[in-house]
């Protein structure tokens, strides 16, 4: 069978920038955790969309707090207009990339001596007036 790439957005990775774990010496049991997620986007002349997702985590009183930075890189072909691919950049972006951050997120807390963050399963769409509004183009 013959695979046609004919979508006009096609993900070509994924990257953690950042990652950071503080925590207080006491036990994490039952921590009240705040969770934020603050996205950006590039769009560059080489058609190429860069999602970065900023991740913070942190218990109401300052006892841990993790931060992670990621990196999600989409390639858009044959597209005369990038208006023509806004529900790509700001809704199906995210949406990609959001599965990979709670899976790293869920790995980097086990593999660290804590209990497991299993980030919630989102409507990540709700990003996207945020995204768009943090979005510049190069």
């Amino acid at each position: 069978m013959e695979v046609k790439e004919n979508s006009p957005f096609k993900f070509a990775g994924f990257y953690v920038l950042e990652s950071k774990i503080v925590r207080a010496d006491i036990p994490l049991n039952g921590l009240e955790l705040k969770f934020k997620i603050s996205p950006s986007g590039v769009i560059s002349a080489e058609k190429l969309f860069k999602l970065i997702l900023k991740i913070e985590i942190k218990d109401i009183n300052n006892n841990f707090e993790v931060n992670v930075n990621v990196v999600g890189n989409f390639e858009f072909l044959n597209v005369v207009k990038t208006e023509n691919l806004e529900n790509y950049f700001y809704v199906n972006a995210p949406a990609i990339i959001y599965p990979y951050v709670r899976s790293y997120i869920a790995a980097l807390t086990a593999l660290s001596g804590f209990e497991t963050i299993n980030l919630p399963a989102i409507n990540i769409g709700n990003l996207k007036d945020e995204l768009k509004a943090n979005t510049v183009t190069e």
